[in-house]
C-alpha cells in the first residue's frame, strides 16, 4: 500500500510540472511592447499625413527617412517576438521529451500489471476466505485487491491523459514553429524593404545632386510627359504617316542630352491596345540587360518580340506602372510609369520591333514639343517610341 501511495504521489507531481502552462526564459516587458506599437502607430500616420505634403527634395528625403524609421521598429519587434517564440519552442520541447518518458514508464508499469495479473489471476471470493488466516486477513487481502483494481484504473487513465497531453504538446510546438518561419519572412521582407530605402535615397541624391532645383526640374518633367502620353491616347498628338515598315528596319534616333519632357538620353517604350496602355514587359522576349533601375532593382520579360527597339548592350533605367517614382508622386498612379525606360551604351538607333505602319508624331510638352514615332502594327496593337526624332 506505501509502495502504491509514493508511485501515485510521484505521479501527481510530474503531471502537474509536465501540464503546466509555458513558462518563457526571455520576458518581454508589455511597457516596452506597448512603446514600440505606439512609435509604428505615430510613423504610419505621419507617413500617410506626408503623401498629401508638396512635392519637394526634402520633403522626399524625410519621407524616406520616416520609412527607414519605422521598417527598424518592425524589425525590432519582430526580432523580440522571434525570441518569445523560441524560448517557448524550447520550453516545449523539454516537456514533450519528458511526456515521451512518462508514457514509456507508464506503459512499462501497465504492462508489468497486465503480466502479473496473467501469472496470478484475479482469485475469486472463495478463493480469498479459504486462503485468508482469518477475518482481518480477509478483509486486508479484499482491501488489496480493490486498491490493486484501482492502481491499474488510474494507471490507464494515466497513461491516456499523458498521450493526450503529448499530442497537444506536439500541435502547440508545430504551431509556434509555423509563427517562427513566418516572422522570419517578415524580417527578411523589412530587411529587404529598408535596404530598398537606403538605395531610394542614395538615387535620389544622386539624381538631383542634392539640389533643390534639379528635383523640381525633373519632377516637373516626369508630370508633363505623362500628361502628354496621356493626350496622345486620346488622339492629341500630331502624326503624319511615312509609310510602311519591317521588323529591325531603323525608325529614328534617340535625342541626346535633355529635351521637352526628358531630363536624359533614353528611349520611353510603349505598347498600347485597342487604346489601353500595355505593360511592354508582357510583349519583349526575355533579353540579357542591365538594371540601372534603382531602387526598383531587376524585373522579367516574358513576350514573344525576339527584337528590342535599341541594340545590345540594353541599359533599362525604370520599368512599368507602380514603379518607386510612381509610389512618390511623380507619376499618376494608375497608371503610374506608362512604359519602359531603355538605352543602348553604344547606339542611339531605334528599330521597329515588328512590321506595321510608322507615324511620326509630336506634342506639345512643358516648353517644347515632344518628339516620337508610333509604328501601328495591326490587331488594334501600336507601339510607341518617345525622345525619338
Amino acid at each position: 500500500m506505501k509502495k502504491f501511495f509514493a508511485f501515485f504521489v510521484l505521479l501527481l507531481i510530474v503531471l502537474v510540472v509536465f501540464l503546466s502552462p509555458i513558462s518563457t526564459s526571455a520576458q518581454v516587458n508589455p511597457q516596452d511592447l506597448q512603446n514600440v506599437e505606439q512609435q509604428i502607430s505615430d510613423l504610419t500616420s505621419k507617413l500617410n499625413t506626408a503623401k498629401d505634403q508638396e512635392k519637394t527634395l526634402q520633403s522626399q528625403l524625410d519621407y524616406i527617412n520616416t520609412q527607414s524609421k519605422l521598417t527598424e521598429l518592425k524589425i525590432t519587434q519582430t526580432n523580440t517576438d522571434l525570441e518569445q517564440l523560441q524560448s517557448e519552442i524550447s520550453d516545449l520541447s523539454g516537456k514533450i521529451t519528458q511526456l515521451s518518458s512518462t508514457i514509456s514508464t507508464l506503459t512499462q508499469i501497465l504492462l508489468n500489471r497486465i503480466i502479473e495479473t496473467y501469472k496470478y489471476g484475479n482469485p475469486s471470493p472463495l478463493e480469498l476466505i479459504f486462503s485468508s488466516k482469518g477475518f482481518s486477513d480477509l478483509l486486508m487481502a479484499t482491501k488489496y485487491l480493490e486498491v490493486a483494481q484501482e492502481n491499474d484504473k488510474r494507471i490507464l487513465y494515466q497513461l491516456q491523459a499523458t498521450k493526450s497531453a503529448y499530442h497537444d504538446q506536439k500541435i502547440n510546438k508545430e504551431t509556434r514553429q509555423q509563427q517562427v518561419e513566418k516572422l522570419k519572412a517578415d524580417l527578411q521582407s523589412y530587411q529587404n524593404q529598408l535596404n530598398q530605402n537606403e538605395a531610394a535615397k542614395a538615387a535620389l541624391l544622386r539624381m538631383t545632386q542634392d539640389n533643390e532645383a534639379i528635383y523640381q526640374q525633373k519632377l516637373k518633367a516626369a508630370q508633363e510627359e505623362q500628361n502628354a502620353i496621356l493626350a496622345i491616347i486620346n488622339g492629341q498628338g500630331n502624326e503624319v504617316q511615312e509609310g510602311q515598315v519591317h521588323k529591325g528596319d531603323t525608325i529614328g534616333t534617340i535625342i541626346s542630352g535633355p529635351s521637352p519632357c526628358s531630363t536624359g538620353t533614353h528611349l520611353h517604350f510603349e505598347v498600347h491596345q485597342n487604346g489601353n496602355i500595355m505593360n511592354p514587359t508582357r510583349f519583349l522576349a526575355n533579353h540579357s540587360v542591365t538594371f540601372a533601375n534603382s531602387p526598383d532593382g531587376p524585373f522579367s520579360f516574358s513576350g514573344s518580340w525576339d527584337l528590342w527597339p535599341v541594340s545590345d548592350p540594353i541599359i533599362i533605367t525604370q520599368g512599368f506602372g507602380n514603379t518607386w517614382w510612381a509610389q512618390h508622386g511623380w507619376y499618376t498612379d494608375p497608371p503610374g510609369h506608362t512604359g519602359v525606360d531603355m538605352y543602348s551604351s553604344i547606339s542611339l538607333s531605334v528599330r521597329a520591333v515588328q512590321d506595321g505602319t510608322l507615324y511620326v508624331g509630336g506634342i506639345s510638352c512643358g516648353s517644347g514639343i515632344l518628339h516620337y514615332k508610333r509604328v501601328d502594327q495591326g490587331n488594334g496593337i501600336s507601339t510607341y517610341y518617345l525622345h525619338v526624332l
